[in-house]
């Protein structure tokens, strides 16, 4: 019954979640916080379940266990600040990176489970390592890639990586004896290497993440967002140390490039921009202004309602217009409301209502 009922909660949330997301808001980012929060606590739980118990007594399911548990009390739900924009949306895209690094682990602790003795095998383990090594640098190739351009729709990035991946299984790193991150008691300086990238992994995560946020909150638009970001930034988990310095420069370079980028209008903004384009400021009406299908303007009676302004408009200047249009419709136009915004986009900030101010100049003139 608890079950059933945390899915219909969750299941609420994310109906009521809008499909816009406030990136403005500081309650948004939030939840990249409590994400980041709970691997560095996976990445310490693992390290801690190894150090407390005797090494006849440590076992990889019971560390696993712990962990598993550990980052899935952690984001069963988002932490919230008021009613913030596109938190689930968010935060659904955003935890999957808990599942990433426990399977991780899994993934590295299997490398080590078949453990044969080998004699006269340092030439055969040399070349294994310069061949893992080899991937990584892909790996980190690839990753910068997608940090150059967040937003790509390119596939490219990811198809070199799923490549990386495959070759990694196939042409693993040499293995060793009573190692692992689930069943070796590691050092100090080990477990400081392996929160360290747990923290710096579940960082370049989120920064992808909030990069290219998903455009809604259904299934398709999650599952690309959530594996564009993985592929970009899995190679912090699985390359050497001297490596793990490049993982704030890729951060840099995403929020870099997402900054410079702008806001990208999308078709329909471009279409109302268009058609709002035509309406002249000396009343005189043009064929083409009836062929704006799915537009603002309506070509039976030329009412303009809800259009959007792009750039910076005055309110006179919207004044003018709206009397321009008036009197080169006639009075059948009805009342007319412009929403503005000095972004270029045709999301509406501000309404002003000009109909009584259009009625009155109409009478004068």
């Amino acid at each position: 019954m608890k079950l059933r009922q945390f899915t219909e909660q969750l299941q609420a949330d994310s109906m009521e979640d809008e499909k816009t997301i406030d990136f403005s808001s500081v309650g948004l980012y939030l939840a990249g916080l409590q994400v980041c929060f709970a691997i560095v606590c996976c990445g310490c739980t693992s390290v801690l379940c190894c150090w407390l118990l005797p090494p006849n007594a440590i076992s990889a399911v019971r560390t696993l266990a712990v962990t598993t548990f550990v980052g899935l009390l952690l984001v069963r739900k988002p932490l919230r600040v008021g009613r913030v924009r596109g938190v689930c949306t968010m935060f659904n895209a955003l935890r999957p990176c808990v599942a990433v690094y426990i399977l991780s682990l899994i993934l590295e602790q299997l490398v080590h489970t078949c453990v044969v003795p080998e004699t006269g095998s340092e030439r055969h383990g040399t070349l294994r390592h310069a061949v893992y090594h080899t991937i990584s640098v892909f790996l980190i190739i690839s990753g910068f890639i997608r940090a150059k351009n967040p937003r790509s729709e390119s596939d490219m990035p990811f198809l070199v990586t799923m490549i990386c991946l495959i070759l990694t299984a196939l042409l693993p790193p040499p293995a060793m004896s009573a190692s692992g991150p689930l069943c070796e008691p590691t050092t100090l300086l080990g477990a400081g290497e392996r929160v360290l990238r747990a923290l710096l992994f579940s960082a370049v995560y989120v920064v992808l993440v909030y990069a290219a946020a998903p455009s809604q909150n259904v299934s398709n638009e999650l599952f690309i967002c959530v594996a564009r970001a993985t592929a970009a930034s899995i190679w912090i988990l699985s390359a050497t140390s001297w490596s793990l310095p490049l993982a704030p420069l890729q951060a840099g370079i995403v929020l870099f490039s997402r900054l410079n980028e702008g806001e990208v209008p999308n078709s329909q903004d471009q279409s109302t921009a268009s058609c709002y384009e035509q309406v002249p400021l000396n009343g005189s009406c043009t064929p083409d202004m009836q062929s704006c299908a799915g537009s603002d303007i309506e070509g039976g009676t030329g009412t303009v309602i809800g259009a959007a302004i792009p750039g910076e408009v005055t309110d006179m200047e919207a004044v003018k217009l709206a009397l321009a249009s008036t009197r080169a419709y006639g009075s059948g136009g009805g009342g007319l409301s412009f929403s503005f915004s000095g972004n270029g986009r045709a999301t509406p900030v501000g309404l002003v209502n000009i109909a009584a101010v259009a009625a009155r100049e109409a009478n004068i003139t």
